[in-house]
C-alpha cells in the first residue's frame, strides 16, 4: 500500500516535471498576463473616453446653460426668452418620443452627439439678435436634435459604466452613480464658467449706479411678490447693449465649435457605432417600443418625479434669477451669484458616488428632496435685498446640490431599473423631464411666484411619494431588478 502510495507521488512529481505540464503552466501564465493587460487597456479607453466627452461637454454647454440662466433678463423683451426655451422643450418632447431609438440605431451615439453640439451652436448663435423670427426657428431646430442629443448622452455614460464595471470589483448601482456623477461635475463647471464669463462680460452694464433711485423703488416688488408685467421700468432688469452681446456670444459660439472638434478626432465610437447591417427598424416600431415602457408600473411611479427633474433647474434659472437676483441686484449679478450654483453643484457632483455608497442611492435622492424642499419654503419668506448679499448665494448654492444630485442620480437609476433597453428607458426619461421643462417656461409669463412654487412642490412631493412607492414594491418583490449597494455598518 506505502508503496503504492509512493508510486502516485513520483508519477506526480514527473508529471509537473515534464515538458508538457510546465508548457501549461507557462500558457496559463501568458494567458493571465494577456488578460490583466487586456483589463487595464479596456479601463484607459473608458476612462480617456469619459474625460473627452466630460470636457465637450463642458465647452459645449458652458454656453447654453449660461444663456439659459440670462433668458428671463437679458432676452426678457416680450417674453422672447421664454417663448424660445418654451420651443425648444415642447420640440424635444416630440423628439424624445420618436426620434431616439430609431437616430441612435441608425447612425450611433458618436455621430448623434456630435451633430446635436453643431446645431446647438446654431441656437446659441441665434443669440447675437434679439428677433423672434430668428430664436424661434433657430429653438425649433435644436428642440428636435435635443431629444436622441440628451438620449445619447445618457446612454453613453450608461454604456462607459457598464464596460468599466466589468473590469474592477464593484458594484454596479456605485459605478453608475460614480460615472453619471462624473459627467455631472463637468456639467456643473459650465454654470462656474459660464457666468464667470458672463459677470464680466456684462458688468459695465450695470445701471445700478446710473439711476439708484429708480432701482430702489423697484425693489419692494422683487421676490415671491414679483410680477413680470409690472417690473418693465426697473433699471436693474435693463438688458445689455448689442456690443457685450455680440461678444458674449461670440465666444459661447467658439467654446461650441472646440466641442465639436474634440468629439469628432477624440472620442472613441462604441459598440452600437460600430455594427454593420443592422435591421433597420421603422421610426413607428421605435416609437411604439418607447411608449411599451409605460406599461411598466415602476416606470408610471417615476413619472412625477422625471416631470419635477425637468422643472428645478428651469425653475432657478427663470424664477429665481429674474425674481429675486436680477430684480433687486441686476442682471450683471445674476452670473455672479450664480457661479455659487455652479461651484457648489461641482462639489456635490465630486461626492454623490462615495455618499450612494455610504448612505444608498435611495438617501441622496430623499436628501436632494429636502434641500429643495427647504429652499421652496426660504423663497417664501424671502425679501431679497442688496443689504444682505450672502441669502442670495445660499440660495443658489443649495439649489445648485440639489440639481446636481437629480440630474446624476435619476438617470443613473434609469439605467439601473430598465437595463434591457436603454434607448427607450432614457427616451421616456427626457420625455416627462422636458415636459416638465416646457411647463415651466410655458406658463413664465402668465402666473404668479406663489402659484408657480405651490406647482413646483407638487411635482416634488408626488414625485419623491412615488419613487419611494416603487422602491417600496421593489423590496418586497420576490426578485429585484437591481441589488443596491449595502449600508456600511
Amino acid at each position: 500500500m506505502i508503496a503504492n502510495v509512493e508510486d502516485l507521488e513520483m508519477a506526480s512529481i514527473k508529471q509537473d516535471l515534464s515538458p508538457e505540464h510546465c508548457m501549461l503552466q507557462k500558457n496559463s501564465k501568458v494567458t493571465s498576463l494577456m488578460e490583466k493587460k487586456e483589463i487595464r487597456k479596456v479601463r484607459k479607453e473608458t476612462l480617456v473616453n469619459l474625460f473627452v466627452f466630460s470636457l465637450s461637454y463642458f465647452l459645449v454647454y458652458t454656453g447654453f446653460w449660461s444663456l439659459s440662466n440670462l433668458q428671463s433678463t437679458m432676452n426678457a423683451e416680450d417674453g422672447i426668452g421664454e417663448y424660445s426655451q418654451a420651443v425648444i422643450y415642447i420640440c424635444s418632447m416630440v423628439s424624445s418620443l420618436f426620434l431616439p431609438k430609431f437616430l441612435i440605431g441608425t447612425f450611433g451615439c458618436k455621430k448623434i452627439i456630435i451633430v446635436g453640439t453643431v446645431i446647438c451652436c446654431v441656437y446659441i448663435a441665434s443669440n447675437m439678435y434679439l428677433r423672434l423670427e430668428i430664436m424661434v426657428p433657430a429653438s425649433i431646430l435644436y428642440g428636435i436634435a435635443n431629444g436622441p442629443f440628451i438620449s445619447a448622452q445618457a446612454y453613453y455614460i450608461d454604456e462607459m459604466a457598464t464596460r468599466f464595471q466589468t473590469t474592477v470589483n464593484q458594484n454596479r448601482e456605485f459605478v453608475m452613480a460614480l460615472f453619471f456623477g462624473l459627467c455631472m461635475f463637468f456639467a456643473q463647471n459650465t454654470q462656474i464658467w459660464g457666468n464667470v464669463i458672463a459677470y464680466y462680460v456684462l458688468s459695465n452694464d450695470n445701471k445700478d449706479d446710473q439711476n439708484p433711485a429708480v432701482s430702489a423703488s423697484f425693489r419692494t416688488d422683487c421676490g415671491i411678490e414679483f410680477r413680470s408685467s409690472e417690473n418693465i421700468e426697473n433699471a436693474n432688469l435693463e438688458p445689455p447693449s448689442e456690443h457685450k452681446r455680440f461678444l458674449l456670444v461670440g465666444i459661447y459660439v467658439c467654446m461650441g465649435l472646440m466641442a465639436a472638434l474634440l468629439l469628432g478626432f477624440c472620442l472613441k465610437p462604441l459598440n452600437n457605432d460600430l455594427l454593420e447591417g443592422r435591421r433597420c427598424r421603422t421610426i413607428c416600431e421605435r416609437f411604439l417600443s418607447t411608449l411599451k415602457r409605460l406599461k411598466n408600473p415602476q416606470q408610471l411611479l417615476l413619472i412625477p418625479l422625471s416631470i419635477f427633474v425637468g422643472m428645478e433647474g428651469p425653475f432657478y434659472t427663470n424664477e429665481v434669477t429674474e425674481a429675486f437676483i436680477a430684480c433687486s441686484w441686476g442682471v450683471d449679478r445674476v452670473g455672479l451669484v450664480t457661479l455659487c450654483f455652479g461651484v457648489c453643484g461641482a462639489a456635490m457632483a465630486l461626492a454623490v458616488g462615495p455618499l450612494v455608497k455610504q448612505i444608498s442611492q435611495r438617501g441622496v435622492l430623499i436628501l436632494a428632496a429636502c434641500a429643495n424642499l427647504a429652499m421652496c419654503v426660504a423663497l417664501f419668506f424671502w425679501k431679497p435685498s442688496p443689504d444682505f448679499t450672502p441669502a442670495y448665494f445660499i440660495v443658489a448654492g443649495a439649489w445648485g446640490m440639489g440639481d446636481s444630485i437629480w440630474w446624476s442620480q435619476v438617470p443613473a437609476l434609469y439605467g439601473l431599473m430598465f437595463p434591457n433597453d436603454r434607448e427607450a428607458t432614457f427616451s421616456n426619461l427626457y420625455f416627462w423631464s422636458f415636459l416638465g421643462c416646457f411647463m415651466t417656461y410655458s406658463y413664465a409669463n402668465h402666473i404668479t411666484i406663489v402659484v408657480k412654487l405651490g406647482i413646483f412642490i407638487f411635482f416634488l412631493v408626488t414625485g419623491l411619494i412615488g419613487y419611494l412607492t416603487g422602491q417600496y414594491i421593489l423590496r418586497c418583490a420576490s426578485t429585484m431588478e437591481y441589488a443596491e449597494v449595502p449600508k456600511k455598518e
